[in-house]
């Protein structure tokens, strides 16, 4: 169990979206933000994407194989600091075409996996503290067969100042035009140690990260920092106030 752990600590975060094609036909991505920095496991190859009815019954498993990664720069505008050493991060955007024929209710699609970085601030067991990313396919009972999902435009940056405010556009896009709206959430826990690439996929419902002390989605960065989204741009404030490395979830 302990080589488990020492192995599978990597995973930074990560985003699920799919676009309508024709005839049923939905083309899924999943992008997984990695620390490189890390002695974790590499990208799974291929990747597990589960496929649920309302019911939470499995239709069908995605298996996707691996793109290939970038290492994403580090963005440090600060002349008067020095960028902190060991931070590096890579993505992978996983792509792959499914046909989904309507039914009532949709389809739930999620990854899961373990597990984050053991020097995280504000989990209980990081190191032991999985991922689940789902989206939601709208079912034949909406008004949206033909529909796709949101998706973000930008990743934030991966190193900010103590005592420095960080004004950022986290907004999302959405091919069809659909009114967003954004908020502070707690991220979906995922798989473990144990088991760290599940196959098949758990069924949902998924649980959450468990915060540590009294940090919570409002305040993720713990009492005396300030984190807000505004609810109808995306626009990400932050005020951070204590060294360390954090899961915020969007």
């Amino acid at each position: 169990m302990c080589f488990s752990k020492a192995h599978a600590s990597h995973i930074v975060g990560g985003d699920m979206y799919y676009d309508y094609l024709v005839g049923n036909n939905y083309r899924v991505t999943v992008i997984i933000y990695r620390d490189c920095a890390s002695t974790g496991a590499a990208y799974d190859d291929p990747l597990i994407v589960g496929v649920f009815d309302s019911n939470h019954n499995e239709v069908t498993s995605i298996s996707i194989p691996f793109p290939g990664s970038v290492v994403l720069p580090i963005v440090f505008d600060n002349p008067c600091v020095t960028a902190p050493s060991g931070i590096c991060t890579e993505r992978a955007i996983y792509t792959t075409v499914v046909n989904l024929p309507p039914i009532p209710g949709g389809y739930d699609l999620a990854y899961q996996r373990c597990c984050r970085g053991p020097n995280i601030t504000n989990l209980n067991n990081p190191d032991d503290t999985g991922l689940t990313l789902t989206t939601h396919i709208t079912g034949s009972d909406s008004n949206a067969i033909v529909n796709s999902a949101p998706r973000f435009v930008n990743y934030p940056p991966l190193v900010i100042c103590n005592n420095e405010n960080l004004n950022f556009d986290h907004s999302a896009t959405d091919p069809d035009g659909d009114l967003l709206t954004y908020e502070l959430v707690t991220p979906n826990a995922g798989a473990n140690s144990i088991n760290p690439l599940p196959n098949p996929t758990p069924a949902p419902p998924y649980p959450l990260v468990n915060w540590a002390g009294a940090i919570n989605a409002l305040t993720p960065l713990g009492a005396g920092s300030t984190t807000t989204i505004t609810s109808n741009t995306g626009q990400l404030f932050v005020d951070a106030n204590m060294l360390g490395l954090y899961v915020v979830g969007i």
